[in-house]
C-alpha cells in the first residue's frame, strides 16, 4: 500500500498548480477556529454556562462558514445564539456528552483510518434497497465491506429535526431535548431514526449518503447525525454504568457512521431535474465545495466527508451515442479533473467514488437508461487515481462480481476500491469470500476498532447460520416497529440470499407470503397475530422447506469456487457462440443480476396490486 499524506501535509504542500496553492488558505482558518474553541473550553472550565460556551463555538464555526459561504444567513446565526442562551439552565446537563474539539479531531482521525482500511469493496447506495435490513445482512456476510445507505434528502432530515424538537423548548440541540424528555417534555426521535437508524447492532464501517443543494439544510442534517452519535455514546455509557440506580429501558440509538457522503452522481429526473442535486451538482463545483464544507462543520469536524460523482455530464451539447464517442477524451478528463480539484481544494474531501459513465441530463433518461446508454470509461477513473495519489479514488459502475472487483484492483493498483451495487443486491452470498480475497484475512476474525461489530465473534460459516443471525435482527425490528409496515422490508433483504440455487424462486415466494401475513391477519382478526410464531422461525421454515442441506450448509469457499466455475462456463459459451459453432444449440444462462432485475419487476407488480387493494 502506497503511503498517504495526512490532511495537514496536503494543505501545506506547495506547488505551482492551482489546486495546491488553494490548500494554503485553510491552516489560517483552522488556527482561528482552534483559538475560538479554546476560549469556549476555558469558559466551560471556569463554570460559565455551557450553553454560552457551546454557542460561542457554534457562532465561531458559523462565522467561518458564513465568511466562505454567504448563503448562511446572519439571522440564522443569531437564532442559534438566542436558542442557546435561552436554555442555559437545561443545557448544563450536556457538558459531559458534547465532545470537545480535541475529541472530535480524534474521532475524525479514527474514522478516516477505518474508511481507508475498508474501502477496497463497498456497497453502492441504492434507493429502496440498501436500507438498514440489507446492510445488516451484508455485514453478516462480510466484516470489511464499506456499507452505504440509501440517499437521504437533507431537507427531509432538517424538517423532521424541527418536528422532533419539543415546541416548549427553544433548544437547538437534540441532546438537550433528549435530556429534557426525562423531565416530562415530549421528544420523539423515531421519525429521524427512520432516516438515520442502524438497527440493533453497530454496523461497522458505514457511510450515510445525503442529497441536497442547500448548505443550510445539509448543515442541519450533518449536525443531526453528529448529535445522534453523541446520544448513542451517552446511551452506551449509561448501559456500562453498573452503579446507576435507574435502569434505562429505552432502545439503543445507533447512528455511528464512519463518513458522510454527498450525492453528486444520481441522474434521476426527480433528483437531478426537479431537485437540482445529484448529478446536476457536477455542473457547479464551487457549490459542491460549499455543501461539503457545510457538512463538515455541521458534524463538528468529527466525520469525514466524501463525494460520489460521475465522470461528467452532457452539459454543453446534445447527447447521442455517435456524438459522444466522437468527443475528445482529453476534454472530458480535464473537466472531471477540474471538478475534483475544486471540491478537494479546501482539504475537507479526500475520498471520491466515481461512476465511470457520464450522466445524461439533457434528455428525459431514466436511471436505467443512464446505466445502459452512456458507455463505461474505466480508463478515465484509473487516470484520475494515477494523477491524484493524495486522494482516495474508488471505481463504480458495471462491476457485479467479486472476481471483477479483484481484476480491477489488480489492473490499477492506484485505485483504492471498487463500489458494487447490483451485484450485491442480486446475490449477496457471492461476496462471502471478499474479506479473505481482498484483505488477506484467513480466519474471519473481526477487527476491534471504532464502529466495528463485536470483535469476539466470527462471520457465519454458511447461509443457514446467516439466516439464524438475521432472524435475531428480524425479531428485534418487529418488536420495535409495526409488523404490518416493516415486515416486507425485512424479508425483502433476505430474498436473494440463495440466488441461482435450485428452488430459490420457491423460497422467494414463501418469503413474499410471509411478508403479507400481518396485513392479512389484522384484517381478519388482530388477535390472530398474537398466536403467530416469530418472524425468524418463519424465515427458517421457508429455507429448510424449499432448499437442500447442501445449499444451506455450503461454505463461502465452496460457493465461490462454484461461482468461478459458472463464470468460466459462461465465457466458454459466449466464445463458442461468437465463433458460430452450434450457436442455436447454446442457451445462454441469465446472470444473477438479470435474474434479480426480472424478480424486481415481478415484486413491483405485486406491490402495486397490493397498494390498489
Amino acid at each position: 500500500t502506497r503511503p498517504r499524506p495526512t490532511t495537514l501535509e496536503i494543505m501545506y504542500k506547495s506547488s505551482p498548480s492551482s489546486r495546491r496553492s488553494s490548500y494554503t488558505h485553510r491552516p489560517r482558518r483552522q488556527i482561528i477556529y482552534f483559538c475560538c474553541s479554546l476560549i469556549a473550553t476555558i469558559t466551560r472550565m471556569m463554570g460559565i454556562s455551557s450553553a454560552f460556551s457551546s454557542t460561542l463555538r457554534r457562532c465561531c464555526r458559523h462565522h467561518h462558514h458564513h465568511h466562505n459561504h454567504p448563503s448562511i444567513s446572519t439571522a440564522y446565526i443569531s437564532k442559534l445564539c438566542m436558542s442557546s442562551t435561552s436554555t442555559s439552565s437545561s443545557s448544563s446537563n450536556t457538558i459531559n456528552t458534547i465532545s470537545s474539539s480535541d475529541d472530535n479531531q480524534d474521532l475524525y482521525q479514527q474514522r478516516s483510518d477505518i474508511l481507508r482500511a475498508n474501502s477496497k469493496l463497498s456497497l453502492a447506495p441504492m434507493m429502496e434497497y440498501t436500507d438498514r435490513h440489507f446492510r445488516h445482512l451484508v455485514r453478516l456476510v462480510s466484516d470489511k465491506t464499506l456499507l452505504y445507505t440509501e440517499m437521504v434528502a437533507g431537507n427531509a432530515i432538517a424538517h423532521e429535526r424541527e418536528a422532533a424538537l419539543p415546541s416548549s423548548s427553544c433548544s437547538s440541540l437534540l441532546i438537550d431535548a433528549a435530556l429534557s424528555a426525562e423531565e416530562g417534555l415530549a421528544f420523539d426521535p423515531s421519525y429521524l431514526l427512520r432516516f438515520l437508524g442502524q438497527g440493533h447492532n453497530p454496523e461497522g464501517a458505514s457511510v450515510l449518503q445525503l442529497g441536497g443543494s442547500d448548505p443550510d439544510q445539509l448543515y442541519l442534517a450533518s449536525k443531526t447525525v453528529y448529535e445522534f452519535n453523541q446520544l448513542a455514546r451517552m446511551h452506551q455509557q449509561q448501559q456500562q454504568s453498573s452503579s446507576s440506580s435507574t435502569s434505562n429501558t429505552n432502545a439503543p440509538i445507533f447512528c455511528d457512521y464512519t463518513a458522510l457522503n454527498l450525492n453528486c452522481g444520481c441522474p434521476s429526473p426527480k433528483v437531478a431535474g426537479k431537485g437540482c442535486f445529484g448529478a446536476a451538482l457536477m455542473q457547479d463545483a464551487p457549490l459542491v465545495q460549499q455543501l461539503t464544507s457545510s457538512m463538515y462543520h455541521g458534524s463538528e469536524g468529527s466525520i469525514p466527508i466524501t463525494v460520489k460523482c460521475r465522470i461528467g455530464t452532457d452539459e454543453g451539447y446534445q447527447f447521442t451515442r455517435d456524438g459522444y464517442n466522437a468527443r475528445s477524451d482529453e476534454d472530458e478528463f480535464q473537466s472531471l479533473k477540474q471538478f475534483i480539484e475544486t471540491v478537494a481544494s479546501e482539504g475537507i474531501v479526500t475520498d471520491f467514488q466515481v461512476h465511470a459513465r457520464i450522466a445524461v441530463l439533457g434528455k428525459n433518461y431514466s436511471p436505467a437508461d443512464n446505466r445502459k446508454v452512456p458507455p463505461l470509461r474505466y480508463y478515465q477513473v484509473r487516470r484520475l487515481a494515477e494523477e491524484f495519489p493524495e486522494l482516495n479514488i474508488s471505481l463504480n459502475g458495471g462491476v457485479d462480481t467479486l472476481s471483477g472487483v479483484k481484476r480491477e484492483l489488480e489492473e490499477c493498483p492506484e485505485l483504492d476500491g471498487v463500489m458494487v451495487g447490483r451485484g450485491w443486491m442480486s446475490n449477496p452470498w457471492a461476496f462471502a469470500m471478499s474479506d479473505e480475497l481482498l484483505y488477506d484475512t484467513t480466519d474471519g476474525q473481526q477487527q476491534h476498532q471504532l464502529g466495528d461489530v463485536d470483535s469476539t465473534t466470527t462471520r457465519p460459516k454458511n447461509r443457514m447460520e446467516v439466516l439464524e443471525a438475521y432472524g435475531q435482527h428480524a425479531d428485534y425490528e418487529e418488536q420495535r416497529w409495526d409488523p404490518v409496515k416493516i415486515r416486507r422490508f425485512i424479508t425483502k433483504a433476505a430474498s436473494q440470499l440463495f440466488s441461482g440455487e435450485p428452488n430459490a424462486k420457491r423460497y422467494r415466494i414463501a418469503l413474499d407470503e410471509i411478508a403479507g401475513l400481518p396485513k392479512k391477519l389484522m384484517k381478519e382478526d388482530p388477535k390472530l397475530m398474537e398466536s403467530q410464531p416469530p418472524l425468524s422461525e418463519l424465515i427458517m421454515d421457508a429455507a429448510t422447506k424449499h432448499l437442500s442441506e447442501e445449499v444451506l450448509y455450503r461454505t463461502p469457499k465452496e460457493s465461490y469456487e462454484k461461482i468461478l466455475w459458472d463464470e468460466e462456463q459462461a465465457e466458454k459459451r459466449l466464445l463458442f457462440g461468437a465463433t458460430g459453432g452450434g450457436k442455436e444449440q447454446v442457451k445462454e444462462k441469465q446472470s444473477f443480476v438479470q435474474e434479480w432485475q426480472q424478480t424486481r419487476k415481478e415484486d413491483e407488480m405485486k406491490e402495486s396490486e397490493l397498494s390498489s387493494m
